[in-house]
C-alpha cells in the first residue's frame, strides 16, 4: 500500500521516466507537503513536446539543475530560450526560470577504491556543504510557483538534495527512505539498456546496477550520519552556510499549512 500511494505522485511526463511530485507527504505537526512545490526527475533533455507542456501545466517555475557544469552544457534542454529562461511560456504568462548549482565542485579530486553507496552519499555531503547549501538557497529564494530539481538520473545528487529537504520540512525517515527507493525502480529500463549497450562491459555494469541501487537502508543511514555528526539534517545545511531565515523560507515554501 505504502508504494502504491508513492507511485500515485509519479508524473507521467512525456520523455522523463523519473519525474514525481513531492506533494502529499505527510510532514510536521499534522501537515503535508504542498502539492506541486516540488517536483524531482532526471535530466529534462528527452522531454517531448506534450511533456513540456505538462511541466508548465504542473505549475513549475524554477528548474534547478544540479549537474556540473559540463553536464548541464552537454546534454542542454531543447527548449532552452535566453538569459536562463525557457523558452515557454505558461497559461498564466510566467516564464520558467533555469538555474544550475553544481552539488560537486568541478575538477574535485576523488580517491580510488571501492566505497559503498552511503559512505559516497556522506563524504558528498561532507565535502560539498557549500554547494549544497546554494541549492538550498536557489530553492528558497526561488519566485512563487513550483521549483523542479535535477541531475542526470535523479537519483543521487537530487535524490540527497530532496532527502534533506523532506526532512527539513519533518517528512517520516521512512517515507523519505521509500521515495528516494522509487528512484532505481522508474529507471530500470534506462539502466538495462545502459547495460546492454557494451555487451564486453555486461558483467561490470551490472555489478554497478547492484551497487548504485537506491535502497531505502541507504538513505536512513545517511540522515542518521547528520544527526551523529551536524546534530540533525538543519544544524547540517546551518554548518553549510544556510542562514535561519533560509530554512524558514524552506519551510513556508513546501509545508501546506494545516
Amino acid at each position: 500500500m505504502l508504494q502504491e500511494e508513492h507511485r500515485a505522485r509519479h508524473l507521467a511526463w512525456e520523455g522523463c521516466v523519473n519525474a514525481r511530485d513531492l506533494g502529499g507527504l505527510p510532514a510536521r505537526d499534522g501537515a503535508t507537503i504542498r502539492r506541486g512545490a516540488l517536483v524531482r526527475s532526471e535530466c529534462l533533455d528527452r522531454l517531448t513536446e506534450t511533456g513540456r507542456q505538462a511541466l508548465l501545466a504542473h505549475g513549475v517555475r524554477t528548474i534547478v539543475d544540479v549537474r556540473l557544469p559540463d553536464e548541464a552544457a552537454g546534454a542542454p534542454y531543447p527548449f532552452m530560450g535566453k538569459r536562463g529562461f525557457l523558452g515557454r511560456r505558461s497559461s498564466d504568462g510566467n516564464a520558467v526560470r533555469y538555474v544550475n548549482v553544481s552539488f560537486i565542485v568541478p575538477d574535485t579530486y576523488w580517491p580510488t577504491g571501492p566505497i559503498s553507496i552511503a559512505d559516497d552519499y556522506k563524504r558528498s555531503l561532507d565535502r560539498f556543504a557549500s554547494q549544497v547549501a546554494a541549492i538550498a538557497k536557489a530553492i528558497a529564494d526561488a519566485p512563487e510557483g513550483g521549483v523542479l530539481v535535477h541531475c542526470a538520473a535523479g537519483k543521487d545528487r537530487t535524490g540527497l538534495v530532496v532527502a534533506l529537504l523532506l526532512d527539513l520540512a519533518g517528512v517520516p525517515r521512512d517515507l523519505i527512505a521509500a521515495d528516494y527507493a522509487l528512484s532505481s525502480e522508474n529507471l530500470r529500463e534506462r539502466t538495462l539498456e545502459w547495460i546492454e549497450m557494451v555487451p564486453e562491459e555486461r558483467a561490470q555494469r551490472e555489478e554497478e546496477m547492484l551497487r548504485m541501487m537506491s535502497r531505502p537502508e541507504t538513505m536512513l543511514e545517511v540522515l542518521t550520519h547528520l544527526d551523529e555528526s551536524y546534530g540533525s539534517t538543519e544544524g547540517y545545511l546551518l554548518a553549510s552556510g544556510c542562514r535561519p531565515e533560509h530554512l524558514a523560507r524552506l519551510r513556508a515554501r513546501l509545508v501546506a499549512e494545516v
